[in-house]
């Protein structure tokens, strides 16, 4: 009986295999939003991820896109997080990568070879919940500037 083993993805133009292909897919109803989920490895398909799944259908959105990426070697590390505007990126090392991205309604993450499934679990699939919630809550209202507030001299005009 053979196994299904995620394929090695080699493209020399496309060096942060953005394209990858993931062709498992599957619907997870959160509680806050609905979840597409893409990978290239069925190992992602948990038990754990359709017990956070409710009856329930959210009005909002999100994909997950999951690429086990067979050339990255080791575990997780400590979460390090980097958050410019509507961009955040999980980084636990090389062996998980994860950006979320607001405008699109996406989550990113890419897994290492050697990332099991019960550190997918415990560490993972809580990461891409709230991010999950990071993309699909409103946005804050922007800062606006009081109008009696200088705004700099003739020189900055």
């Amino acid at each position: 009986m053979s196994t299904l083993v995620p394929v090695s993805y080699k493209d020399p133009l496309d060096l942060l295999r953005r394209f990858a292909p993931t062709p498992l897919k599957a619907q997870v109803n959160l509680e806050i939003a609905n979840v597409v989920l893409e990978t290239n490895d069925l190992s992602f398909f948990l038990p754990s991820l359709s017990r956070l799944s409710t009856a329930e259908i959210s009005t909002k959105s999100c994909v997950w896109k999951i690429v086990r990426d067979v050339d990255v070697r080791g575990t997780t590390i400590e979460v390090s997080i980097v958050m410019a505007g509507n961009l955040i990126v999980y980084s636990m090392g090389p062996a998980c990568l994860i950006g979320a991205d607001r405008e699109r309604s996406e989550i990113l993450a890419f897994i290492g070879r050697d990332v099991d499934t019960h550190s997918f679990q415990k560490e993972i699939l809580p990461a891409l919940c709230r991010l999950t919630e990071f993309v699909t809550r409103q946005q804050e209202a922007p800062i606006m500037i009081r109008p009696e507030a200088a705004m700099g001299g003739p020189c900055n005009a």
